[in-house]
């Protein structure tokens, strides 16, 4: 039996290592990118993810999210219910689609980790797979459009533990939306997937987040905090599996999960 137990670690380790390291086709996607750095870097990237992008209908999107983020029982991974340390406090399938909700557990919808007020609401960045999630609406609501962030006095929580509250950092002062540690590198990998592909078009947004008047995009504090996010909570295989779902639904990838390396390498 110890066996048994022993062998099957092995096979998940090797699969999750498996699974982190691009394949030849995945390095054939970047090869205009490969030995650039910073802001050269950075540019490279922005034209192959434009390039590629393929935007595909907002209703198209609910379900491929919601076929992307479930697991083989139709579960839907959600950022804002999902309990990793234990069981879940409620969980949604495909069905349970927003309607309208009271409160935590009603339906899931998409939740715009880069929030749509700012970029009013416009295409493609609407519905970008890469920085829609699909999460229970109630709480995403709560979250509306205020940074993530690490909270000092919480003033509202949510059942899995994410948090509304103040800001604890000192270089930001305000509300801040906090989730999870073990979502913090996902959220943080997919926001500089959005500054790469969109900085282009972000001279006139406007939010405590961002400094459009350089490629950097977002403001000092706020990439501080995502880096340290990001390697705090590093990619998984089963973030690369919907990578993969992302480039086959709209034909681009979200590169710093395929190459974690080049946040430090442009930020």
């Amino acid at each position: 039996m110890r066996k048994v137990v022993l062998a099957s670690i092995i096979f998940v380790f090797s699969f999750n290592l498996f699974a982190l390291v691009p394949s030849q086709k995945v390095k054939d996607y970047y090869s205009e990118a490969y030995g650039n750095l910073g802001e050269e870097l950075f540019y490279k990237l922005q034209k192959i993810l434009s390039q590629n992008h393929h935007y595909r209908g907002y209703n198209e999107l609910y379900k491929e999210l919601a076929k992307a983020y479930a697991n083989e029982d139709g579960v839907i991974y959600d950022y804002y219910s999902t309990n990793p340390h234990g069981q879940n406090p409620y969980e949604f399938t495909a069905k349970d689609k927003c309607g309208t909700y009271k409160g935590e557990g009603d339906c899931f919808n998409r939740e715009h980790l880069f929030p749509q007020s700012i970029f009013k609401k416009k295409m493609p960045m609407k519905s970008d797979y890469h920085h829609i999630v699909p999460t229970d609406g109630y709480v995403n609501n709560r979250r509306g459009h205020l940074p993530f962030g690490e909270v000092g006095q919480a003033n509202w929580t949510s059942m899995n533990g994410s948090k509304v509250g103040s800001s604890k950092l000192n270089s930001y002062v305000g509300k801040v939306f906090e989730p999870l540690d073990e979502f913090k590198g996902d959220i943080a990998r997919a926001l500089f997937y959005f500054a790469v592909r969109y900085e282009g078009m972000a001279r006139n947004w406007n939010d405590t987040t961002l400094d459009t008047s350089r490629y950097l995009f977002y403001k000092d504090w706020y990439i501080k905090m995502l880096k340290r996010w990001h390697k705090e909570d590093p990619v998984t295989a089963e973030e690369v599996i919907r990578n993969d779902k992302g480039q086959i639904f709209q034909k681009n990838r979200n590169p710093f999960i395929d190459h974690p390396e080049w946040i430090e390498e442009i930020w």
